[in-house]
């Protein structure tokens, strides 16, 4: 099974503990959204074939503040994973959200590649969340929170 791994901050606020894992859909496809899109982490379930967003306008805990491409080559491994992915997610997140992230109520979250996907369904994603213990009904996008 090709599974990609999730941040401890989207997982725990997804109310499932650690969220381990994202399956591969058919074709050697993972799981994605569009930057822009809102989500309700509650709907996030253990094996992940789909991210469900919904209309920025209703409730929503996280939204894709942005996505980037790691360069291809080897596995890397996780530890140079996550520290590309913390690295720019945050630039991902600023740009977004159009504030400094240390001065942000938000936090930041993302999805990487595992081994898995990294050499079974070519996955290089990141995707970068935004994420807030409230619930919220608009878009972060500017919004400079």
């Amino acid at each position: 099974m090709k599974n990609r791994l999730i941040s401890t901050t989207l997982a725990a606020l997804a109310g499932v503990g650690l969220i381990s894992s994202i399956a591969a859909c058919g074709g050697g496809q993972v799981a994605s959204a569009e930057v822009g899109e809102c989500i309700v982490t509650s709907e996030l379930g253990e094996e992940i074939t789909e991210i469900p967003t919904v209309d920025c306008g209703e409730a929503h805990d996280a939204q894709v503040v942005g996505k980037f491409d790691l360069d291809d080559g080897d596995f890397p491994g996780l530890d140079a994973i996550k520290a590309a992915a913390d690295e720019g997610c945050v630039t991902e997140f600023e740009s977004f959200i159009g504030a400094a992230y240390d001065e942000s109520s938000l936090e930041v979250s993302y999805i990487h590649p595992t081994e898995d996907t990294w050499n079974q369904a070519d996955d290089r994603e990141v995707l970068c969340f935004a994420v807030s213990a409230e619930d919220a009904t608009e878009s972060w996008e500017g919004s400079g929170i």
